[in-house]
Parts: structure tokens; sequence; C-alpha cells
């Protein structure tokens, strides 16, 4: 995305973390934001300066939209090495802060439940409708104030699909997509679309009044995902989702209980300085 457009990657890195701290149950309109920013090597060639410019350009325009402002941040105009560049890259870090009661876990909590997503539109020049994305983050940030959102996620870079699989995996609570729903969305990068877990008590056009929603599925006790036909173990997902970092980042390691020792030190020993 940031290679095709610097503006639009820098204006979604804003919106996805805003989208973050939503899902969590913070409000948008109390986030303060600190950007970091790496780009190649300019020299004096204006088409490689246009990258930082369009970034910032695109983070300002977002900050101006949402009515939130970087705090502070830090730029690298190192990224290049021999004819090697990095991609223009723009990262936003959101800060808030909310009671801990109120904090929302993105892992499905039971089977039975509805799962909606509301959906961040955008125009034909692939820009979000500012004015409803601020009505959807409030209307999340409501019902999570009312405690009826059990699990919350933004949707990001590997769209529902991905966010539906990381749900699952946290309880290993199972997930049946609705007939109706279209799986050409699955992989769709969303940024501020947000998907919601709600009791299968709740009044969906009563909760979701003045936003646009869908209907995604419901959890279900089988450790499945299932689309129309197809059905995938939570297991054998979880193992294809972590197993490209395992060898650098181990989630399990040998026993190494008989190497354990206990290390002490004598107070009586230690110098005074």
């Amino acid at each position: 995305l940031s290679k095709w457009s610097p503006f639009h990657g820098a204006l979604y890195a804003v919106v996805e973390s805003a989208a973050k701290i939503v899902a969590l149950g913070g409000d948008y309109r109390k986030t303060r934001l600190t950007l970091q920013e790496y780009f190649e090597k300019l020299g004096s060639n204006p088409k490689k300066w246009g990258k930082p410019v369009g970034a910032l350009l695109g983070a300002f325009y977002a900050q101006v939209m949402l009515e939130i402002p970087a705090i502070g941040g830090k730029d690298s105009m190192s990224g290049t090495f021999k004819d090697l560049n990095v991609p223009p890259t723009l990262v936003s870090f959101a800060v808030n802060t909310v009671d801990a009661d109120r904090i929302v876990s993105q892992e499905f909590k039971k089977s039975g439940s509805k799962v909606v997503v509301i959906k961040a539109e955008r125009d034909d020049k692939e820009l979000p409708d500012f004015c409803e994305l601020k009505r959807n983050f409030e209307k999340v940030h409501e019902l999570i104030e009312r405690e009826v959102v059990l699990s919350s996620t933004a949707v990001r870079y590997g769209g529902i699909a991905a966010s539906i699989s990381r749900m699952c995996f946290g309880n290993k609570i199972g997930f049946k997509f609705d007939v109706s729903f279209d799986r050409r969305k699955l992989f769709t990068a969303d940024y501020g679309s947000i998907i919601l877990e709600v009791g299968s008590e709740q009044d969906l056009a009563e909760l979701m009044s003045g936003v646009d929603y869908e209907i995604i599925g419901m959890t279900q006790q089988q450790q499945l995902i299932e689309i129309g036909e197809i059905a995938i173990e939570l297991e054998a997902a979880l193992t294809a989702w972590s197993q490209p970092l395992e060898r650098i980042f181990p989630v399990r390691t040998e026993d190494n209980s008989d190497k354990l020792q206990n290390i002490y030190y004598d107070k009586r020993n230690v110098k005074k300085f």
C-alpha cells in the first residue's frame, strides 16, 4: 500500500492504530499518537523527496479528520544499502488510558455468539469516509461501555480471514461464516473496520442502530472455521499461522528443567560503595 501511495499508507497507519485503541475499549477522541518513519536516502532526487512529503500529508490529513494529534516521533532517511531501498514507511503508535474493567480482548469468549463487522467504507479515491468512521468508533466505544461486547478486533492486513482466525485461536472456539457472507471479502485489508462478538440474546438492530454493519457468522463449539463447504481445523490453522517464525521465536522449547539451579548470594559478601 505504501509503495503504491505513501499518502494512503501513512493515512491508514493512523486509522489502523486508532481502530486498535477503539477495539480495546478506548475513546479515539482521547488518543495521542507518535510516529516513526523509514525512507531511503533522498539525495537531490525530487521524486524521492515526494515520498516522505506524501506520507507526511497523509498522516496529517488523518489526524486533522480524526482530530487527534501526534505528540512526538522520529524519522530515518538512511534506509538504503547499495541498490536496496526500504519501502516508504510510516508507523503510527497510538496510546490512551481506560479503566482496566472496560478493556475488551480479541479472543472469542463463548460458542453461540453473534459476530458482526462494522465497516469502514472507502470512496473512489480509496479514502475512508471520516464522518462515518468517527460515528463507527463512537458506536463501538458506546457498546463496550454498555458491556455488551464480548470480544473485538480491528481488521487490518490479512482482512476478516486473519482477524477471525486470531479470535478463534485464543480460547480454541470455532466459527461458522454466515451463508450470506461474500467470501471475496475475506482477505481485503479493510483498515478502520472493527469486528465485534455479542451474545446470542442481543438485538442487533437495536445495538447497531446508526452504523453500517454486516453479520459475519456465529461462534461454535466445534473447533473448526467453516465457510460454505470448506472446514479448517483450528489446530491446523494455528500451526500454519505460527510456523513461519517458529525457528526464530519458538512457542515451545526443549525441557531443561533438569538443568535448573538455585542461584543465591550471601549478603555478607556484598561490597558496599
